[in-house]
């Protein structure tokens, strides 16, 4: 009988040998009579939690909800360059109620008090101690901070903002999560097949300590597709990503081929595997060539009047999908639950953003409404952190009511 698992994503492969056809001998046994299937089947093999949903619990209504206006602005809770922001990549909170703010236009990570009052700055443009030349990212490491740069330097930033150490931890970083008990877990690519056409180059989770020393390697994790031609080198369409999260000492990863999640242990044994059978991911070829076409339909620098014509061909000549991948972005909130950005590609962008949320037994919830123009970098217990953009493309960092 054929496995129900895909075998693509590496840290999966355990999973053909051991869950052949264990699905087929669970449901008749959890279906109750005369109600049809169970919407979530959970079984155990070799010491796997695989917990499969069938349909959301919620039915098609959405038992969670964000209200409809923001509790904190941080571009309006204060005066000054402190409140103006541009390209910001995080917003996180603090363990004190504050928020901590990366705004990669100053490359500066910035603090605030939980009324949106401003607190201090660190970093700024330059390669010395504690300086960045393009910043990514920020984690918190209890009461201190944690910050990535895209040349694979990582900060730390002890409780006042003061410049404990820069670590350089490996050459091609390409996410760093703190995983608790002073271990970081970084995803870094192993190498770039020097090939033409939709690549994705393989990944490693690497764990280190705070002193920038690797203690561990995880284990190999696919990598997100690019797109390499001779005169372009950037998302395929349609191209799939792999995300990573970590909370409470559990580490969260996927692959977006499909509707699946896994939670891996810190020596990369499969804990736990969350999946959703079927979920509709077909992609139509209209669909294809209106995100072609988005690519094409770009503003010009002034002066130029039409794109250069290796770049075009290069646009037109990229493979039509089949399929759209499963999910852009994954976040683990503090009660166990997780959380899937869906997927959009650039011509379907400009509306409110339905995450699809799997509870903290790993069953499929339903979703959740997002407002329009809002990236959320962060979800708590009764709040989402993150940064809404204007249709003056003026960045807003804030917090808004999540109601459960």
């Amino acid at each position: 009988m054929k496995s129900v698992f895909s075998a693509r994503n590496p840290l999966s492969t355990r999973l053909t040998r051991v869950c052949t056809c264990a699905l087929a001998c669970m449901l008749p046994a959890c279906g109750p009579a005369g109600d049809g299937p169970p919407l979530a089947v959970e079984r155990d093999s070799a010491g796997i939690t695989i917990v499969e949903s069938l349909g959301p619990a919620w039915g098609d209504s959405a038992r969670w909800r964000v209200d409809p206006e923001p509790l904190l602005d941080l571009a309006e809770s204060g005066t000054g360059d402190p409140h103006n922001f541009y390209q910001v990549r995080d917003v996180k909170r603090l363990p004190d109620g504050g928020i901590v703010v990366v705004n990669r236009g100053s490359n500066e990570i910035r603090t605030f008090s939980a009324d949106g009052s401003f607190v201090g700055a660190a970093g700024g443009h330059g390669e010395g101690p504690g300086e960045f030349t393009n910043l990514q990212q920020v984690e918190v490491v209890g009461d201190s901070l944690l910050a990535r740069d895209i040349r694979s330097r990582v900060t730390l930033f002890g409780p006042d903002l003061q410049h404990i150490r820069t670590m350089e931890i490996d050459d091609d970083v390409t996410d760093v999560r703190y995983l608790g008990d002073g271990t970081l877990i970084v995803r870094a690519v192993t190498h770039y097949p020097e090939v033409y056409g939709v690549i994705r180059p393989p990944e490693v989770l690497l764990a280190y300590d705070l002193e920038g020393v690797q203690r561990d390697s995880i284990g190999p994790t696919p990598g997100s597709e690019m797109y390499v031609a001779e005169m372009l080198s950037g998302p395929p369409l349609f191209g799939k990503e792999s995300v990573l999260d970590t909370r409470d000492g559990r580490i969260f990863t996927g692959s977006s081929d499909e509707m699946q999640i896994e939670e891996i242990g810190a020596s990369g044994e499969i804990v736990r595997v969350l999946r959703i059978p079927d979920y509709p991911l077909a992609l139509t070829p209209n669909q294809v060539e209106e995100e072609r076409q988005a690519r094409l339909d770009i503003p010009l620098p002034q002066g130029v009047t039409s794109l250069p014509p290796p770049f075009v061909q290069a646009i037109e000549e990229m493979p039509s999908p089949e399929a759209r991948p499963a999910y852009a972005d994954m976040l683990a909130d503090p009660t166990g639950a997780v959380w899937l950005r869906p997927f959009l590609g650039q011509s379907e962008r400009g509306g409110p953003e339905h995450w699809v949320v799997l509870g903290a037994d790993g069953a499929w919830l339903g979703s959740v409404e997002i407002p329009a123009d809002f990236r959320v970098t962060e979800v708590g217990v009764d709040e989402i952190l993150g940064v809404w953009t204007s249709e003056f493309d003026v960045q807003h960092p804030q917090v808004w009511r999540l109601r459960r």
